[in-house]
């Protein structure tokens, strides 16, 4: 069994691109709004973004996260609910404008692979979105109507084409376990997880977590097959888990196998070598986080956990990233790690 290697969504936008202009803009293509040019625009973004991944041969790309991980969403969400049913978005408009940009990247894998490319869609979790939005004091019965609304995004987003096909869901919940200020009825917050993930037919089901204290509630979550734990910042992330709990539940892993804060890693670079990285963040990148210190993590959390994890990646999104080369190296070394650790496993 091979571990597959993907990346959790979000990667810097070209120099003079502006975010909140580009997000405005797929606001719009889903409303169906946005002008020719527009999406022109949005769509040349998205799609160079997703090539760049799709070269530095991670296995299963995440669709380039262009969206604010709240906003996104609860704007549609908040704008185009059903009637009866305040925050259950109507299902025309649960859509993720990013992934109907990437067709021509899919086609030309194709074409050059001869198989189709293969999808990971993050959606941000129902109790992020309430965290976001309304606060830490939360209501059960909202909870799950936004429950509701993720399972539409979800549906929307199993894309089973020629070129393209989903073949893994992500629910992104980084609060969980890391605010204390949560108050949230344990079986409500299940439940809600549950009904996320109803939608999810034939793919693999992660849940991205920025902390592993809440690991012992998505072992109750039977739509959850996969936790993500980013474990390269923090390698004691993983001595919350155990490997027989994993296999009582029988869930899996994702582990976090690269760092992504990218201001932390470049103070340590500046602290190891003396000098500051410039305007070049690849040296750094190719120093802190060579192919070689990215597959000496894996083959610790492997030591811990076997064939028990099934995916590992970055710690967690690229956007704040001050450029693209950086992401790409980093996306590039990442995968050439778990591709070389692959065939030790053979």
């Amino acid at each position: 069994m091979s571990i597959i290697s993907d990346d959790v969504g979000s990667y810097p936008l070209p120099p003079g691109i502006d975010k909140t202009s580009l997000q405005d803009i797929g606001l719009r293509i889903v409303q169906k709004e946005a002008s020719e040019s527009e999406i022109e625009e949005f769509d040349k973004v998205a799609s160079e973004i997703m090539q760049k991944k799709v070269d530095a041969r991670i296995m299963r790309p995440n669709f380039p996260q262009i969206q604010d991980i709240i906003s996104g969403f609860f704007t549609l969400v908040e704008s185009f609910y059903e009637p009866e049913e305040p925050w259950v978005v109507q299902k025309e408009y649960a859509k993720i404008p990013e992934i109907y940009s990437i067709y021509d990247v899919a086609k030309r894998h194709y074409e050059k692979e001869g198989s189709p490319l293969e999808l990971r869609v993050c959606v941000t979790g129902p109790l992020e979105l309430y965290l976001g939005k309304v606060g830490a004091q939360v209501q059960g019965d909202l909870l799950q109507n936004l429950a509701k609304s993720v399972s539409r995004f979800v549906e929307n987003s199993i894309i089973n084409k020629k070129y393209l096909k989903t073949k893994t869901i992500c629910i992104d919940e980084p609060s969980l376990g890391l605010n204390p200020h949560i108050n949230v009825d344990r079986g409500e917050l299940i439940t809600a997880l549950e009904t996320t993930t109803k939608t999810a037919h034939n793919v693999d089901t992660q849940i991205h977590l920025h902390s592993s204290m809440s690991v012992d509630l998505i072992y109750e979550v039977e739509g959850i097959s996969i936790v993500g734990i980013e474990s390269a910042e923090n390698p004691g992330a993983l001595n919350e888990i155990s490997r027989e709990d994993l296999e009582s539940y029988d869930k899996f892993l994702r582990v976090g196998i690269s760092r992504t804060n990218i201001y932390s890693l470049l103070a340590d670079y500046r602290d190891t070598t003396g000098t500051d990285a410039g305007d070049n963040i690849v040296k750094p990148i190719n120093e802190m986080e060579s192919e070689r210190i990215i597959e000496k993590r894996l083959k610790r959390a492997y030591g811990l956990f076997g064939d028990r994890i099934t995916y590992a990646g970055p710690d967690c999104g690229l956007g704040a990233w001050p450029s693209q080369e950086g992401a790409s190296q980093l996306l590039k070394n990442t995968a050439e790690a778990i591709n070389s650790f692959n065939k030790q496993l053979k």
